[in-house]
């Protein structure tokens, strides 16, 4: 691992940024290349990181040891920021501190989404009462002498047969009510991205969309993904949400965006969900789409 300046590092393809258990007093921020994490014995990457992405934060603001190893994927360059200096990078770029705000937030939702997981599979396995042990069967008793047979008696005479009781009138079966009217199904949509009119189809049946780009720290990837359309890079990983309430559409900013979300040029206010239809414009960051009837 070499150094062209002092605050840039180089590390080789396949060459080790830091291993699993070294105390960490750097963060690394990366600039060209790729890095993947590894925990202790594994022989697939957790994660594998790009531009724009960091690594060794968690260790370094805990100051806990590395929890895993980065190993380069290929040839990578990353600026080198220690503990000492983080507090004035920090005052001088409030950015760094909005991406690693960011980064913690999708990490924590998806260890959430790993935990509720595993108790939905926890919830599911039925453990089986144990078997009842057989009882003994108890010693046969000893048979009894048969009882003696009573007297013959004589038969006993037979009342009077009464006269046949008359049929009750039979009332006409009551007429069944008409069938409920089955609940009119959701009018389907689509969004039509201006730069190049790309048709994105929207599940009719899904309630929830998360409009944003893949996260390659976490692996969790948008129901929307408008990430092969950003190319000045403006779109964050969870930018907004389409919602569907029975036929109607909404549109929230769920966190607060530096490129922001507009409708019909009216950026939205955070947290607001907004009433959209066919024919409307959503701007997010610098990606135009229009919203169609699908």
């Amino acid at each position: 691992m070499g150094s062209g300046k002092d605050l840039f590092v180089e590390v080789a393809a396949g060459g080790s940024l830091f291993k699993e258990g070294e105390a960490a007093g750097e963060l690394y921020i990366i600039e060209s290349g790729q890095i993947e994490l590894f925990p202790a014995g594994a022989g697939e990457a957790l994660a594998s990181l790009g531009p724009g992405d960091c690594c060794g934060e968690a260790a370094l603001l805990d100051k806990q040891p590395h929890t895993v190893s980065a190993v380069a994927k290929t040839r990578a360059r990353l600026l080198r920021i220690d503990r000492m200096a983080l507090p004035e990078v920090v005052r001088a770029n409030p950015d760094v501190a909005i991406a690693l705000l960011r980064k913690f937030a999708a990490r924590l939702g998806h260890l959430e989404s790993c935990l509720e997981a595993s108790l939905a599979a926890s919830a599911q396995t039925v453990v089986p009462p144990p078997a009842l042990a057989a009882k003994p069967a108890a010693a046969a008793a000893p048979p009894r002498p048969a009882p003696s047979p009573p007297p013959p008696t004589p038969p006993p005479t037979p009342p009077p047969t009464p006269p046949p009781a008359p049929k009750p009138a039979v009332d006409a079966a009551p007429t069944p009510p008409p069938p409920a009217p089955k609940p009119a199904a959701p009018a389907g949509l689509a969004l039509r991205v201006a730069a190049n009119g790309e048709v994105v189809a929207l599940d009719p049946m899904r309630a929830q969309f998360l409009i944003g780009r893949p996260d390659p720290a976490t692996g969790t990837k948008p129901e929307i993904d408008l990430g092969p359309f950003d190319v000045q890079r403006t779109l964050s990983r969870r930018h907004a949400t389409l919602l569907r309430e029975g036929a109607q559409y909404f549109v929230r900013e769920d966190a607060a965006t530096t490129n922001g979300t507009y409708l019909n040029g009216e950026r939205l206010q955070t947290g607001v969900a907004m009433p959209v239809k066919a024919g409307d414009k959503l701007r997010f960051g610098s990606i135009e789409v229009e919203l169609i009837g699908a």
